[in-house]
């Protein structure tokens, strides 16, 4: 289990049906109200981002960021702290927030999936071509809410819960 406090980690996701979730630093799709879920779960939260991740989305409003990366990376943001590892990202959020949601990139959903208890994930109904990938969902995770949207790009909500 990742925590950072009493409470369980939350998992935040852009997915595609066929498990894109980016195309090098860019998200390679654009559903109208999806990215207002997004901001909805994370929103006044910690999170826990790679680099690479934190550089393409920037510092948005009202978030505070554990960005994790082996680079001489810095910020000059009072809202940012950066972390050689998971495990010093989330020793450290521990001391000063109860939840934490992992925001992505890749490699940091593939070391922590196994480590939540709740996922939230956007599937978005398209292909592209893209070169960064969601790990398979684990099989004691169960999907307890689903809405569907119809947008430019029709895409789901999900929220999958562990046990």
């Amino acid at each position: 289990m990742v925590s950072a406090g009493d409470k369980t980690s939350m998992l935040t996701n852009k997915m595609l049906t066929y498990g894109v979730i980016g195309n090098g630093p860019d998200i390679p799709w654009s559903a109208k109200g999806e990215q207002l879920l997004f901001k909805a779960i994370t929103y006044n939260q910690w999170l826990l981002v790679g680099r690479k991740t934190f550089e393409s989305m920037g510092a948005l409003p009202n978030r505070k960021y554990a960005v994790v990366t082996r680079s001489s990376f810095t910020s000059d943001n009072e809202n940012v702290l950066i972390f050689p590892s998971i495990k010093d990202a989330l020793t450290n959020l521990k001391k000063i927030t109860d939840h934490v949601i992992v925001s992505g990139g890749g490699e940091i959903y593939k070391s922590l999936i196994d480590q939540v208890d709740t996922l939230h994930i956007s599937t978005i109904d398209i292909e592209p071509e893209g070169d960064v990938y969601f790990p398979e969902i684990p099989s004691n995770f169960r999907p307890v809410f689903t809405q569907d949207f119809a947008s430019n790009i029709n895409y789901s909500y999900q929220i999958w819960q562990k046990g």
